[in-house]
């Protein structure tokens, strides 16, 4: 049995998993201590946020994103959720307007609470002096290359 899907439904409900968990507090931590995924896209209206949201970036993980999704639970069924799309490119999306997937991810029993407190945790480690930028990058090597192994 498969479900059908409009995009714009579907880039919705990515975001509304990631809200239910809590994701934006790491984000806040982030963006914060000067970093930012989005930096240099053209979508990204200062002050305001992004003004063109695709399945490739709503997709797209972060080191820090990929580790807090493993944690607790969330990382496999998320990647298995976008391989399903078609189209997806770096800040640009050819994925059709309708899309047929296996199934969505379960919002029941999701918790923000948890994202918060991840996200207090990198404070201290930035306040400490560590560079969050670094340890996004080598979150995100771990997982490369746990993923091509």
């Amino acid at each position: 049995m498969s479900i059908e899907i409009r995009k714009e439904d579907l880039i919705q409900h990515g975001l509304k998993v990631l809200q239910s968990v809590g994701s934006h507090h790491i984000c806040e931590v982030c963006i914060e201590s000067g970093n930012s995924c989005c930096i240099g896209c053209q979508f990204l209206k200062e002050g305001i946020g992004c003004q063109n949201r695709n399945t490739s970036c709503t997709a797209w993980l972060c080191g820090l994103q990929k580790f807090f999704l493993h944690e607790i639970g969330l990382l496999d069924e998320w990647e298995n959720l976008w391989e399903q799309i078609p189209g997806q490119g770096f800040r640009k999306d050819n994925s059709p307007d309708t899309i047929k997937l296996k199934s969505l991810l379960n919002l029941e029993q999701l918790d923000s609470q948890v994202g918060k407190l991840i996200a207090e945790k990198l404070k201290s480690f930035v306040k400490e002096g560590g560079n969050i930028e670094k340890l996004d990058r080598k979150l995100s090597l771990d997982f490369e290359r746990k993923r091509n192994s």
